[in-house]
């Protein structure tokens, strides 16, 4: 499932991050590139370990744990601290699917969902598409500055070069509470109906909300991995 969440990041925090990360903070992409994808990549990442940067990713988790649209759609367990990406002119990263595990050896992740939450908005350079492909075939994302795009982790996906101006972004990927996607989109999907049914006016929706509640709750119980 595909989902784009809107205003993740208010105006005074784009600020922020935009004011912290700087072009010092930058390595070579290629860095963490495995050797199918090493020739792929052409961009500069910061280290997701960086001390000077963590309350810039904390502060991003702390949004991204407050925001109910992404909560309800992703189910996050564990968030692997984000990090932030830069493509210059010329830059891209070609068709490639993210780690199934990744963080420490000590205390691996299963990653079920990746992110891109895009700082630069999309009048500040050319090109730079993030294009994902799906069942239903490729779709092209160049997101709102403070805005993401959520996507399972084994589409594959790729950023078109950047042709002016420079691609900022804060990519991070999860573990979610709910391990089979369909089962998370069958989730997601009754939380938008409950949550419709409870602005309802009629009188038999509160009922008909109890019971949807109920369905919901006890399918996360059958599901939910914790």
């Amino acid at each position: 499932m595909l989902i784009v969440v809107p205003d993740v990041l208010s105006a005074a925090e784009l600020e922020t991050v935009r004011r912290t990360v700087r072009d010092g903070d930058f390595l070579d992409g290629r860095g963490t590139a495995g050797p199918q994808t090493v020739g792929r990549k052409n961009n500069l990442q910061t280290d997701r370990k960086s001390e000077r940067l963590a309350s810039v990713q904390a502060m991003i988790t702390a949004a991204l744990e407050r925001n109910n649209l992404f909560k309800a759609a992703i189910a996050p367990r564990r968030i692997i601290p984000p990090r932030f990406n830069l493509y210059k002119q010329g830059m891209y990263y070609g068709n490639h699917v993210d780690n199934a595990v990744m963080g420490d050896s000590a205390a691996p992740i299963r990653v079920d969902c990746s992110f891109t939450l895009f700082i630069s908005g999309p009048d500040e350079y050319d090109g730079g598409e993030l294009v994902i492909a799906s069942s239903f075939g490729p779709a092209t994302f160049k997101l709102p500055a403070g805005s993401l795009v959520a996507y399972p982790t084994y589409f594959y996906h790729e950023v078109k070069p950047v042709t002016r101006g420079e691609r900022l972004c804060c990519i991070s990927w999860l573990q979610s509470m709910i391990r089979d996607p369909n089962q998370r989109e069958i989730i997601f999907e009754l939380a938008l109906a409950a949550d419709r049914m409870s602005r309802m006016r009629a009188p038999e929706s509160k009922a008909a909300l109890e019971h949807l509640e109920r369905a919901r709750k006890n399918l996360l119980r059958s599901w939910v991995e914790i």
